[in-house]
């Protein structure tokens, strides 16, 4: 039997992209490779949807951040030596893209996918919120110099008719809004309330998209390795998987920076390179009194956010290959900006057991994802996501499952085409 489409990938891009897809009335079979979907990148995450923060790494002045990295210890980039090589061509796109012009544009190509990336996430926020942990709190920005606050606000003003949602706060204003900020409110100059940001659990969405698609009669395999790709011509038309061959229409590759295992040729086409993010759960059930708000903290790049009795920080950008051991100095680091931002918290949290982890980033040259078909006919790609994984899910597998079905797109696909033209190197 061959069905409408196997996606290889239980993330949050592939279980979304079943899922739309199923809704279309295709049959559907998913694969993953763990024993259960959204085990991957998406784990412990920094659970939030942020449009607010659709903003490619690559801004100007990258440059001078990479190479400061090398020599400073609290720096929020590492890259180790020898990840260097390996990632260079992928490097020079990546600094060739940080050109004042196209950051711009692909800044607000980012945004029209998030906005639109949320209105398709109010059907599962509306159908399932409670299910997985989902709450519209909103982002707090928080800022301890002007300058940089000041750049920001003029950031946000440039992408108010793209439909960008904030709103400026004094420090008094901060700590009214998130009170556990007081012991720090001497050191800020300001902050910026994103209203439109959610906070939710992505292991517990995959999961209940999971159950939704198996309870509708589409196959989902866990446990099970994709370990290669059946064609017939030039055509792609399944893969071969440790529980057999599955034949397929469309083959969508949603594995993250693992698609170059699979598909050597189509990772290398689409400059996605794998870039380590860390997290640090708190888990924070015996405290009466946390945190009600996500605050990102713009000085030390950092995120902390509470989430279903447990605080989580996220942050840090490490070039390391494919290595997927935890570095303890950022481990460590993680702990001390958390108390540096909730000094209050310090020796409530010491008590706490914590949890590290590290997920690997499929970040495009760009900063833009690649969805849609590859030169190989048949094969689709949703990947290179970057930070933006959660924000981008829905909107990006809506698109996906529009162009294998051939159904009119919400906007260009053009730019988010596997294809899309680069600018040259020289």
């Amino acid at each position: 039997m061959k069905v409408d489409a196997l996606i290889i990938g239980g993330g949050l891009s592939g279980i979304t992209t079943a899922h739309r897809l199923a809704k279309r009335g295709c049959s559907v079979v998913l694969v993953e490779a763990n024993e259960d979907v959204g085990l991957g990148a998406n784990f412990a995450n920094g659970a939030m949807l942020v449009p607010s923060q659709s903003t490619p790494w690559n801004t100007p002045g990258i440059l001078s951040t990479l190479l400061k990295s090398f020599v400073t210890q609290n720096s929020a980039v590492r890259i180790k030596p020898s990840a260097v090589l390996s990632q260079f061509k992928w490097g020079l796109r990546f600094l060739k893209n940080s050109k004042p012009h196209l950051h711009e544009l692909h800044k607000r190509r980012l945004l029209d996918l998030a906005l639109f990336s949320m209105d398709v996430f109010e059907e599962y926020y509306k159908g399932y919120a409670d299910q997985f942990d989902a709450q519209k709190c909103g982002t707090i920005k928080i800022y301890r110099d002007q300058s940089s606050l000041e750049a920001q606000i003029r950031s946000n003003r440039h992408l108010n008719d793209v439909g960008l949602d904030w709103e400026a706060l004094t420090p008094d204003q901060i700590v009214k809004a998130e009170p556990h900020l007081q012991a720090i409110a001497p050191q800020l100059v300001g902050g910026i309330r994103f209203p439109a940001d959610v906070v939710a659990d992505p292991q517990k969405y995959c999961q209940i998209l999971r159950e939704d698609l198996v309870a509708s009669g589409q196959i989902v395999h866990v446990d099970c390795q994709a370990n290669d790709l059946l064609m017939s011509g030039d055509r792609v038309i399944g893969a071969r998987t440790k529980n057999g061959d599955i034949l397929a229409r469309n083959t969508i590759l949603a594995m993250g920076v693992n698609a170059r295992k699979l598909a050597p040729s189509v990772a290398g086409g689409t400059l996605v390179c794998p870039v380590k993010g860390y997290s640090l759960t708190y888990d924070t059930a015996a405290i009466n009194d946390l945190p009600s708000s996500p605050v990102v903290d713009e000085r030390l790049h950092v995120g902390i956010v509470p989430i279903n009795g447990k605080l989580r920080t996220v942050g840090f950008a490490e070039f390391a290959g494919h290595d997927d051991a935890l570095n303890p100095k950022i481990v460590r680091q993680l702990d001390r900006f958390t108390k540096s931002v909730y000094p209050n918290l310090g020796q409530m949290i010491d008590g706490c057991k914590r949890t590290p982890w590290a997920g690997f980033r499929a970040m495009s040259a760009d900063g833009l994802p690649y969805i849609g078909e590859t030169s190989s006919k048949g094969l689709w790609v949703n990947t290179g996501h970057g930070h933006l994984g959660w924000t981008l899910a829905a909107g990006s597998a809506e698109l996906l499952a529009d162009l294998i079905t051939g159904k009119p797109t919400a906007f260009d696909a053009s730019t988010f085409a596997v294809t899309r033209s680069t600018p040259t190197l020289i």
